[in-house]
């Protein structure tokens, strides 16, 4: 009989870290899982560390073809109604499962749950809690296609989703232009089709490390052409998108620029501000963007 869950690992030179990963697993209260580990094409030690659980893991070797990639190996070899996702250098908390497969039975159309995450750095033992992320509202968030185009907000290693997502919107894109966001891009395609919800609780921990594809989310010119990059893959895919969300195209160009301006602010980093404000307003005059500028510019918190 196949397992409940199928528990997806993609790593690429995760040695240092999978042995923790992996028993963040092992350690959940929810049992009936399978894990299945996939070796993106590692150089280090990677391989000899999943080895030593071979009879645990399924272990997929591969070339080095990206995230995207690894996951669709994985997920190629799945066995359990809901696919959950994590990181090579990622935690679970240890009731993560057990509250996901909870809430998705007693949500029958749900077809995708996240939660929030918890961004550390770790010297030795010792756990240094950075920040929260992954948007959410008691007692459920229920976030829709459209607001999910404003920007990704669910951490990759806290998301189930069912296997009837997997069959109507297929695999993660492997094109190597959507690298870092290959998971926002499936995750658009998937809330374009099937209800997605967030539990407003900590399931995971993202590991701040350096290598870290987004790291923490200080790459500002890298992160907004990768958002940008997204927008217009789904735009191709679903061109009447923005009439049916009834949202202005160049306006919501125009307001990932300003924020991007607006990181560049909180470094002092006055030039490459203005050179993002500036593209703002190429993409929209409406008084709208004017106004978004002003606040941006005048206030200590703006998004």
């Amino acid at each position: 009989m196949p397992p409940k869950v199928s528990v997806i690992i993609p790593a690429y030179n995760a040695a240092p870290y999978l042995a923790e990963t992996l028993a963040s697993v092992f350690a959940q209260s929810y049992p009936d899982y399978e894990i299945i580990v996939v070796d993106d094409g590692s150089t280090d030690d990677t391989l000899a560390v999943l080895e030593q659980f071979a009879d645990r893991i399924t272990l997929i070797r591969k070339p080095n073809g990206g995230p995207a990639s690894a996951r669709n190996a994985g997920l190629r070899q799945a066995r359990g109604e809901l696919l959950a996702f994590l990181d090579g250098d990622d935690l679970w908390l240890p009731d993560k499962l057990a509250a996901q497969v909870e809430f998705c039975e007693q949500h029958p159309t749900a077809g995708l749950v996240y939660g929030e995450a918890l961004m550390f750095t770790q010297d030795g033992a010792e756990k240094r809690i950075e920040r929260k992320i992954g948007y959410t509202e008691a007692p459920t968030f229920w976030p829709t296609f459209c607001l999910l185009l404003y920007g990704d907000f669910i951490p990759n290693s806290t998301v189930v989703i069912r296997r009837a997502c997997l069959e109507r919107v297929g695999y993660l894109n492997e094109d190597r232009a959507l690298i870092a966001v290959e998971d926002y891009e499936y995750w658009l395609r998937i809330a374009k089709y099937f209800p997605i919800a967030g539990l407003p609780r900590p399931l995971a921990y993202y590991r701040l490390r350096p290598g870290n594809l987004m790291g923490a989310g200080t790459d500002i010119e890298k992160g907004l052409r990768l958002s940008l990059t997204v927008l217009r893959e789904i735009e191709r895919q679903f061109p009447h998108l923005w009439d049916e969300c009834g949202i202005k195209r160049e306006m919501l160009f125009a307001k990932l620029h300003i924020r991007a301006g607006f990181a560049w602010k909180q470094q002092r980093q006055w030039r490459a501000c203005l050179r993002q404000y500036g593209a703002a307003l190429r993409h929209s005059r409406h008084w709208r963007v004017f106004r978004w500028l002003v606040a941006a510019s005048i206030l200590k918190r703006w998004s």
